[in-house]
């Protein structure tokens, strides 16, 4: 048996892959490093012809639970954790008269490999390393002092710096060991996690992502969800959700009856009416094209009458604070149609948050209610009327939603046109323009922009197609020209105390 004598310093080696065992056994013998080893790999190493002692006999403490506890000793970790360069931690250590451990050559049970070929919870379990993660902890927490290697594949590195460094390695190598072991262990308590959360309730599987070919998955903070007040339908989707809870944020503007009909996480058509039945006919009309597919919602109860309006048109989803019976029993002839209760969804975050590569941007909401004190007159032409105040209003209500740049047109508390999404806002205008004078022939309607107009541009084509007064926040260099170029036409023009951008 392959041993030597007078050793000051050791390796820890517990491996459930086995691979270049003998290799590594060589490496620690011919640099005069001893082996302590645990269980299963003391055997194999014994099999080998190396010397090696059992972790269980230098501790005085047999393997127990069926060997989950093995090397959860404070003898090994005093050994393992004390700074070689304290005084006192140095005297502690040598009270507990152990080897010293300098090496920490540990691999862990393949949970994610064993779990996914195992339905059995109880023996997945079993596979769940804790004694292995928390040597490897250990010693890279200490990588002033200890190797950590945690891969079989890093065998050859270990004995090529043992060789360069007269048989110790140097500190960029030990930190190199100590930040993938760190990852490692990160990435095997993930890998645990994920295997959990299938079994959780909480991770609910979609229909499927933005496309059919992307699996989704929706994560639940509590019982008051979009996802619990399904009421009929087919599995809703990862861009049915997006929806409804763009939908959800414009509603939330409204106290008065309003429907929005959503399409790609915009609006295309919104309307407020003293009755919900004719704000969501108008909300359809407003761009019945676009329409088509969407998803509808509305701040008012649904009934029968209102249901009627649906079973002509195709609708991927409807939400409402509440159907009556009559109108549930008249709309499960259309049995894809989703239908979401909204009366108890609740969770409206403070705050927003985006995933982006290797970190998240987050933000706060803006749930600032808009009102008239947020406007103010800027051009001669300074008689608003009431009609004018509220399609005002209504108007800075949406923009703040859509997508920018985004442009909405505003007519008796309706959306005439919208334009959103573009790169610059001459073409959102004349998007918006273009819907108008595709649904209506009305004159004298207001257009809010999300921001301010850089340039007089957009403001010609507005005032050729009937436009008569325009809201938008302040901030350009240009802003003395656009109300200038606003007076020369006559029209009205209020900035706003605020930019609604919308990336």
């Amino acid at each position: 048996m392959v041993s030597n004598k007078n050793l000051d310093r050791y390796a820890l080696i517990s491996v459930y892959d086995k691979t270049n065992l003998s290799f590594i056994c060589k490496t620690l013998y011919k640099n005069n490093i001893g082996i302590i080893s645990t269980g299963s790999t003391h055997k194999r190493i014994s099999e080998l012809g190396f010397k090696s002692y059992e972790i269980s006999k230098l501790t005085n403490f047999k393997e127990i639970l069926g060997g989950r506890v093995k090397t959860l000793h404070p003898k090994i970790y005093t050994s393992i954790l004390h700074d070689r360069n304290k005084e006192n931690h140095y005297q502690t250590f040598k009270k507990i008269k152990f080897p010293k451990i300098d090496y920490i050559i540990v691999n862990l049970y393949p949970f994610e490999k064993f779990s996914s070929n195992n339905k059995n919870e109880l023996t997945s379990i079993e596979m769940i390393d804790i004694g292995g993660v928390s040597l490897l902890r250990a010693g890279s927490k200490n990588f002033h002092s200890i190797t950590s290697i945690s891969s079989p594949k890093d065998y050859f590195k270990f004995n090529k710096n043992l060789e360069k460094n007269k048989g110790y390695t140097d500190y960029n190598f030990r930190k190199k060991m100590a930040l993938k072991t760190f990852t490692l262990t990160a990435e095997y308590d993930t890998k645990i996690a994920d295997w959990l959360s299938k079994k959780d309730n909480t991770k609910i599987p979609l229909r499927y992502g933005e496309n059919p070919d992307q699996k989704a998955i929706f994560i639940k903070k509590n019982k008051n969800s979009i996802i619990d007040y399904q009421i009929q339908g087919k599995k809703i989707s990862y861009n049915n959700i997006l929806d409804i809870n763009c939908g959800l944020d414009f509603l939330s503007e409204f106290s008065e009856p309003t429907a929005v009909i959503i399409k790609h996480n915009n609006a295309c058509g919104v309307a407020s009416s003293s009755k919900i039945k004719t704000a969501l006919i108008r909300s359809i009309n407003a761009d019945k094209k676009s329409a088509f597919g969407g998803v509808v919602l509305v701040n008012k109860k649904i009934n029968y009458e209102i249901s009627k309006i649906f079973i002509n048109k195709f609708f991927e989803v409807i939400v409402a604070p509440g159907f009556d019976k009559k109108s549930l029993t008249y709309l499960k002839n259309k049995k894809n149609l989703i239908l979401i209760d909204s009366r108890n969804i609740i969770g409206k975050e403070k705050f927003t948050s985006r995933s982006v590569r290797n970190g998240y941007l987050v933000q706060k909401l803006d749930i600032d209610k808009v009102s008239k004190k947020n406007f103010k007159i800027v051009s001669k032409n300074n008689k608003i009327s009431k009609q004018e105040y509220d399609d005002i209003l209504f108007s800075y209500k949406i923009v703040k939603h859509l997508k920018s740049n985004a442009i909405v047109l505003v007519k008796n508390k309706q959306t005439v046109g919208i334009g959103v999404g573009q790169m610059n806002r001459f073409d959102a205008t004349k998007i918006a323009i273009m819907k108008y004078k595709d649904n209506f022939s009305s004159k004298n309607y207001i257009c809010a922009s999300d921001a301010f107009f850089p340039f007089t541009d957009s403001l010609k084509i507005l005032f050729k197609n009937h436009c008569s007064c325009i809201v938008q926040p302040s901030g350009s260099i240009n802003d003395e020209k656009v109300i200038k170029y606003v007076n020369i036409n006559k029209k009205k023009l209020l900035f706003a105390n605020k930019r609604v951008f919308k990336h």
